[in-house]
């Protein structure tokens, strides 16, 4: 996903020059020609960094940085102050609200990439690359040998069945590169070109954040919405932790071909800008995962029941297809108002004719589930293989 920068300048000659230098470098930018349309723009195309011209009409730079700083919304976004007004005070004073930095008018290209790059990493090294050099800057490692013309996976994790079976599963479409270390799967990004990435959440020789930093940081458009992180069903603090940095797929261990298959069809979904379906596929059979108390998709989950989710369902019983296994995260059904929309949806599948067979891990959550005399008939299952045994079988 390409960073933006929002410009905003009274001239359309700074505009065009600020677009021209840093265009180049993959960055989206965003104009406007006063500040009161700037911090409109600020508002709704969200920039990762503001170049804000001082003097302008309708609304100076001073009063568009109060009003950024002001908001919740645009406060952490870094402001850059472009500006012919270099006195101490003045400067001193715009710091103090919230300025990152300035640059003083008129400007060269290497003080303009210099400033940004202090703020938003656009190049390597102290001394910005020469106009000529940039695209080769910018290219990126080659696709590996023997990849032509095949979308490239790292997968990481420490166990080598695993690996295996991920490229058994995707490596007649896909070319996959193998990584059993922290330390082999960042030298894979220097020196590949990698278009997305599943990895394990429980790398003994290196937090998996740490991997994820380091592909964010070195992989050309790299995208949290191009990983899969990869985990047992029963980790959700770390399914959590993932979920806070933007990961929304997740690979269940143990995972078969077509939970896989399903995976890598949801990160092409997100990759091109589509939503993630609620239900997941396994062959004819559908699988609904109600996420934890703890899960901070719960809430947003607990409000598709009666939209999006209900939809799907609807879907999946006008192609014929019977079979829903629900998943309940641990806690799920502790909030009585969560309980009674689950209650009711489950009345709605009912009404579909649909086969339902629950999935619930804990001993101690089943026997909450039995409370509850509309889903105490359903067929429940300890875990998921189970359950897909029950419908395969």
């Amino acid at each position: 996903m390409s960073k933006k920068v929002l410009t905003i300048d009274d001239s359309k000659t700074v505009r065009l020059i600020i677009t021209k230098h840093l265009s180049v470098f993959g960055l989206e930018i965003l104009e406007a020609e006063n500040g009161e349309a700037g911090v409109a723009k600020a508002k709704e195309g969200k920039p990762d960094l503001i170049l804000l011209d001082y003097n302008m009409p309708v609304m100076d730079g001073h009063q568009a940085l109060l009003a950024l700083k002001d908001d919740p919304s645009t406060s952490p976004i870094p402001v850059i102050m472009l500006t012919t007004e270099t006195v101490q005070d003045t400067v001193l004073k715009l710091i103090k609200l919230g300025l990152k930095d300035f640059i003083a008018k008129p400007f060269t290209r290497e003080i303009l990439l210099k400033k940004v790059n202090s703020v938003l990493p656009i190049y390597e090294g102290d001394e910005p690359p020469t106009p000529e050099n940039v695209q080769t800057a910018l290219a990126g490692p080659p696709a590996p040998p023997g990849s032509e013309g095949k979308t490239i996976i790292l997968a990481i994790d420490d166990k080598a069945n695993i690996l295996k079976m991920v490229e058994e599963y995707l490596g007649d479409q896909y070319f996959v590169i193998q990584a059993e270390t922290g330390a082999a799967a960042e030298e894979a990004m220097k020196k590949n070109r990698i278009d997305y990435m599943f990895l394990d959440l429980t790398m003994p020789d290196m937090n998996w954040s740490d991997i994820y930093a380091t592909y964010l940081k070195t992989v050309k458009d790299a995208s949290p919405k191009k990983v899969a992180v990869m985990t047992l069903r029963t980790a959700e603090a770390d399914i959590s932790k993932a979920a806070g940095h933007s990961i929304q797929v997740t690979l269940y261990k143990p995972f078969t071909a077509p939970d896989v298959a399903n995976v890598m069809e949801n990160l092409l979904a997100l990759a091109s800008g589509k939503k993630l379906p609620w239900l997941e596929r396994h062959g004819n059979i559908r699988i609904l995962r109600c996420p934890g108390d703890k899960n901070p998709k719960i809430n947003a989950f607990v409000t598709a029941l009666n939209t999006e989710v209900r939809k799907e369902v609807e879907g999946m019983a006008e192609d014929g297809l019977k079979e829903l296994i629900i998943d309940l995260g641990e806690g799920f059904l502790s909030s009585v108002n969560i309980a009674q929309k689950f209650i009711d949806f489950i009345g709605y599948t009912a009404k579909l004719q649909l086969d339902i067979r629950l999935v619930v891990e804990s001993a101690q959550a089943r026997e909450a589930a039995k409370n509850f005399s509309e889903i105490a008939h359903l067929p429940t299952d300890m875990s998921m293989e189970f359950a897909l045994k029950a419908f395969e079988g």
